[in-house]
């Protein structure tokens, strides 16, 4: 691997430290008052330039851990780390079909950190209203993606794990089940800004075998448009570990 290589690997690494280094700052500076912790279980699945537009195309297993520091009844903290796969075959009837018919598959495995704000519809786990229990709410944060990217600096094929920006968000709504015990759904998408997620070492791209990362041969190097998503449906558990200490207020 080159300096160059390893220096953005470096930034990359410091970069998720700060964004772990944060979320314990936060939960742990307040812990007393409500921290929960637990885990979610789904499928994930791959959107991009082979797959454009359809949801759930070849899901796969999607697992990790969550931890929630609850700012108020309308917000809260969530920081989650967790692994999955994407996959997809091409051409497909469920994507773009090149001209020709040359198969290309590819299945990747994923690491997923983000730190999320939820915003509640409605108050939720009010410390003074029990009644609170339910509430859909929308996710917005930033997150990396590390994964084994396919490079050629050397002249051959190698694998290099990289870590990259994503841009998580989505929708979800959770229950509160009793004192301790809280239960969730949510489906969120991780935007990249890299466009190689759908790309598995092989022998290279030849007349007739699709690029995935320019299956329409545009030859298009925008960073916006022409870029990778991944998206994870899961249902999680959490368990609240510090009661919030209520207080008298006078019959309100």
């Amino acid at each position: 691997m080159c300096k160059k290589s390893i220096y953005k690997v470096k930034l990359r690494l410091k970069a998720v430290a700060i964004f772990a280094s944060l979320f314990v700052t936060l939960t742990f500076s307040k812990a007393q008052d409500k921290l929960e912790l637990g885990g979610y279980l789904g499928t994930s699945y791959y959107l991009g330039d082979l797959n454009p537009q359809t949801q759930f195309y070849q899901p796969s297993f999607a697992f990790g851990g969550v931890g929630r520091y609850v700012l108020t009844d309308r917000y809260a903290v969530k920081g989650t780390l967790g692994a999955c796969r994407i996959k997809g075959s091409y051409p497909s009837d469920k994507a773009f079909f090149p001209e020709g018919d040359v198969p290309y598959s590819f299945n990747n495995f994923l690491v997923d950190g983000t730190v999320q704000m939820e915003f509640n519809f409605k108050s939720y786990d009010h410390a003074f209203v029990s009644d609170t229990r339910f509430t859909p709410y929308l996710l917005l944060g930033l997150g990396t993606t590390v994964y084994k990217r396919i490079s050629t600096e050397s002249g051959n094929d190698t694998n290099q794990t990289v870590f990259i920006l994503s841009l998580p968000f989505g929708i979800g709504a959770k229950y509160k089940l009793n004192k301790w015990i809280r239960v969730g759904a949510e489906w969120s998408f991780r935007k990249t800004f890299v466009d190689d997620l759908d790309i598995e070492e092989q022998a290279g791209f030849g007349p007739g075998i699709p690029n995935p990362s320019d299956p329409y041969g545009f030859n298009n190097s925008g960073k916006i448009h022409n870029t990778d998503m991944y998206s994870v449906a899961s249902v999680m558990v959490t368990f609240s570990l510090f009661r919030k200490k209520g207080q008298c207020n006078g019959g309100y």
